[in-house]
């Protein structure tokens, strides 16, 4: 989710659809959609075959289940505000959110400002989706809990399934979106600024560093450390880390049991690898 991902949040949103002050959000859910997909982004012109598409992507060539998920269109910033307040976030928070927000990834939802949206062009809004449309993949991963689950693997494993769905519709071809993360890790301002992945675990380390220096590149940054992760092991290893977190907040040991080797390993691994990457 690009920036919020609180459960206070989410779970505010999820129960947000008559809360708007404009009235209830416009709703499209995937198993109403009744248009096939398209394998070019070049085609993709509306809402009902953007889902449709990036579905048939993620479950027929990256082999994730079934897409459970619905887009709820909230027509402004104002409306996406009033929601949050009205289901108990605090003025100021709800204020923040809808300003930086254009579109949220929950349980089983992706709620959007439409307006935020109406200044996209079709392969901007593609690539959002895709990366909120994997957030709620991982809520079904794990019935629905957010659990301590780090949140640069959830940043990464989104920006990851993103770059699949840009290659396999034609907008970016995947190994061009692994050389551009990789040149901003090793930009000159993210070796001064980029921590190391470990701080990253929490939502609220996330923002702090967000709101930082590091602002730019933490995505890229999160990116090139799920790809390594996965190619350390697997897709099917990363789904499975998420389904840990509907029975155990143990983020350490659900580590271990998903990948097979501690996060102390892993960590040292990873480290090697930036330090590779950046030429150090």
């Amino acid at each position: 989710m690009r920036l919020v991902d609180a459960g206070c949040l989410l779970m505010a949103l999820a129960a947000a659809g008559c809360a708007a002050s404009s009235g209830p959000p416009r709703v499209i859910a995937i198993d109403d959609i009744r248009v096939g997909p398209s394998r070019q982004a070049i085609f993709i012109g509306d809402y009902d075959r953007a889902l449709v598409s990036i579905a048939a992507v993620t479950e027929n060539e990256l082999g994730l289940p079934k897409l459970k998920a619905s887009l709820h269109f909230f027509p402004n910033r104002g409306a996406l505000q009033a929601a949050l307040e009205t289901q108990g976030a605090p003025p100021d928070l709800a204020r923040d959110t809808a300003a930086v927000m254009m579109a949220i990834g929950g349980p089983g939802s992706v709620f959007v400002n439409e307006a935020a949206f109406a200044d996209l062009n079709w392969n901007s809004r593609i690539a959002v989706l895709a990366h909120e449309l994997a957030h709620t993949m991982q809520y079904d991963f794990s019935n629905g809990r957010r659990g301590t689950s780090d949140q640069w693997l959830r940043e990464g494993f989104a920006e990851w399934v993103q770059a699949h769905v840009l290659d396999a519709l034609g907008v970016m071809r995947r190994d061009d979106i692994r050389t551009r993360s990789v040149r901003w890790v090793r930009d000159r301002h993210a070796r001064r600024s980029l921590p190391p992945i470990a701080d990253l675990a929490t939502f609220p380390d996330w923002v702090s560093f967000h709101n930082g220096r590091a602002r730019d590149s933490l995505y890229p940054y999160a990116f090139v450390a799920t790809d390594f992760l996965i190619q350390r092991h697997s897709v099917e290893a990363v789904t499975t880390y998420f389904r840990l977190f509907a029975d155990s907040d143990d983020r350490f040991a659900n580590f271990a049991r998903a990948f097979g080797e501690e996060w102390d390993v892993f960590d040292a691994a990873l480290r090697d690898y930036v330090n590779r990457l950046i030429g150090t």
